[in-house]
């Protein structure tokens, strides 16, 4: 997705799901929640909360009626 350069792991506490024996990095799935972990790519190509929204509509879809949460962690200065 324009503007997000990688899923984020945690700031402070680890941002993983396990599902089926394996670790999916960057989301955690909470009883009413799905929050997904992003880091931006700098320069921004829109305002944060504008990318922060493309994202939780993208993925809420796919969260089972969940509300989904975009924690942004981190910007990635690209070279």
């Amino acid at each position: 997705m324009e503007g997000v350069a990688a899923l984020g792991t945690g700031r402070f506490a680890e941002a993983a799901t396990y599902e089926g024996g394996e670790k999916v990095t960057g989301v955690v799935v909470k009883d009413g929640e799905v929050e997904v972990h992003v880091i931006l790519s700098y320069p921004l190509p829109k305002p944060v909360p504008q990318i922060a929204g493309e994202v939780a509509e993208r993925v809420s879809s796919d969260t089972g009626g969940r509300r989904a949460t975009v924690v942004v962690e981190d910007l990635e200065v690209e070279r």
